[in-house]
């Protein structure tokens, strides 16, 4: 089962995407708070994908997409933001694509098997 890591500041925002990542058969980790160190994490859990919340309140998601970028070169960073004009500048601030709140599941889901096409749904139910 593959791992999707999730930084998203919204509570929220990040129980809706966990609930529907997980019920399409991926694992999910996301930091407990907004001060732990993504990269180790990201060496911890070996995630497949990262979703980035682009604005976070300590730093901004294009610094993490950057320091992501330098130690895992080949990881998918997918920019979840609100802002109206990140599918023009996702790519300029280094991710690999975008999705824009609010968003649809199956756009969720679309960009998610873009850059993991080899995800076969299990039967996984999230407890």
């Amino acid at each position: 089962m593959e791992m999707i890591m999730i930084q998203e500041a919204d509570a929220a925002t990040l129980e809706v995407l966990t609930f529907a990542l997980q019920m399409e058969g991926y694992r999910v980790c996301s930091p407990t708070d907004n001060n732990e160190n993504v990269l180790d994490l990201i060496r911890r859990h070996h995630p497949r994908l990262v979703l980035l919340d682009c604005w976070l309140s300590n730093y901004s998601g294009k610094h993490i997409c950057q320091w992501i970028k330098a130690h895992f070169p080949r990881l998918p960073v997918i920019a979840f933001s609100c802002d109206n004009q990140i599918d023009e500048q996702y790519r300029l601030l280094g991710f690999d694509d975008y999705i824009k709140k609010p968003f649809n599941l199956e756009l969720l889901y679309q960009v998610i098997r873009k850059h993991l096409p080899q995800h076969k749904k299990s039967r996984y139910m999230p407890v």
